[in-house]
């Protein structure tokens, strides 16, 4: 009988770390859980495996305290490689390491000499990619350029290191190979939602209300929302967008003031409720490598709009919508299907919600442990 592998999983942040580590945990593998700051409300991970290292956390947080969009950014380049190089310390005795991009060069060196498999996480498109999209929409200063460009370097360094790289979409996988990352590197993993605490509701009116979850920033293509709402001027309707405004897209909020409703914070068992009181859901991302928050709204039934570099598994015409990137005249015209067409979009929220039941973490889990499985199996015969 083969022996198990002893796995570390790194994650300076949150992501889908936890659920990458309770699955982990689950097949056995667990060796050590290296976080920031451990959220003591998580459950399923032995809290003996739990590493914390949160002089990292502290760093990026004073740095972030830089204005406008360059202390984000710095706190990604100097706060990410402090929580490595300290993690780095971890991970000697493990048979595979897996980090998540940015914040784990140092630990994947280390493995490497250890001659561990190494694993990175990719969430977003290949970093060239995501700089060339954003592009178009970011203006950066001289400043801000630099550290992108010292982050990228970073990327690129990880996934030469890397034995694999584990993406969550096909929109991601495809922007891997074009940038010529080889295919034999590349495994697909679902991630995905809590249909326990996802579900349709009854709505309390009859406001055709168009709901938005996700941090407020270019990236998420904020301004051709606002942009499709204003142009519609629906009767008895509201705009609802609920998360961070990111210095990035101030300005452009701004212009909006008075057109939507905003509130900044839902805790995650709460935000059912402002689902399930939606008529449609919409994320018109310029990039999201994966749209977990498309997926909690279908569980809860309703009908959605997203973007064709959205990396969520939605059927077009069947749960939804997926339109071009930067169309705002597309997703005004959707909307308007859908506010004309109320029982259509019942159907297409109650076909949703059928469809993606069937991506639950319990099935992410098993998909992990299947290629963990393929990967150590194949190195040891």
């Amino acid at each position: 009988m083969l022996r198990q592998p002893n796995i570390v999983v790194s994650s300076a942040g949150v992501f889908h770390a936890y659920h990458l580590a309770r699955g982990v945990q689950a097949a056995g593998y667990l060796q050590r859980f290296i976080t920031s700051v451990f959220n003591k409300y998580e459950s399923g991970i032995d809290k003996s495996k739990i590493t914390q290292i949160q002089l990292a956390t502290v760093c990026a947080a004073l740095i972030r305290l830089f204005p406008g969009t360059t202390g984000r950014l710095a706190s990604y380049l100097i706060g990410d490689d402090i929580y490595d190089r300290l993690a780095a310390n971890y991970v000697k005795e493990a048979d595979i390491v897996h980090v998540f991009n940015n914040q784990g060069l140092q630990c994947l060196r280390v493995a490497k000499n250890n001659r561990a498999i190494t694993v990175v996480s990719r969430s977003s498109a290949h970093p060239n990619v995501q700089a060339e999209i954003l592009s178009l929409d970011v203006r950066e200063n001289r400043l801000n350029r630099k550290i992108n460009k010292l982050l990228i370097e970073r990327h690129l360094a990880e996934y030469e290191l890397a034995d694999y790289i584990f993406v969550p979409s096909q929109f991601v996988w495809n922007t891997m190979l074009q940038e010529g990352v080889p295919e034999h590197k590349l495994r697909r993993v679902h991630l995905g939602f809590d249909p326990g605490r996802f579900y349709p509701g009854d709505k309390q009116d009859d406001v055709f209300r168009i709901m938005y979850a996700g941090g407020l920033s270019k990236q998420k293509g904020i301004s051709y929302l606002l942009e499709a709402y204003k142009e519609l001027d629906l009767p008895n309707s509201e705009l609802l967008l609920v998360g961070d405004e990111y210095p990035d897209a101030k300005e452009i909020i701004s212009t909006y003031k008075g057109l939507f409703r905003h509130i900044r914070f839902v805790p995650q068992e709460k935000l059912a409720h402002y689902y399930q009181q939606a008529s449609v859901f919409v994320l018109p991302s310029l990039q999201d490598g994966f749209g977990m928050v498309v997926y909690e709204a279908a569980g809860c039934g309703i009908p959605l709009i997203i973007t064709e570099n959205v990396g969520a598994d939605i059927r077009d015409e069947e749960d939804g919508f997926v339109v071009p990137i930067r169309d705002s005249k597309s997703i005004a015209a959707k909307l308007m299907y859908f506010y004309q067409n109320p029982q259509i979009a019942r159907q297409m929220g109650l076909a949703a919600r059928k469809y993606v039941r069937q991506f639950t973490w319990e099935n992410y889990h098993s998909e992990i442990k299947g290629h963990y499985d393929e990967i150590w199996n194949g190195q040891l015969l």
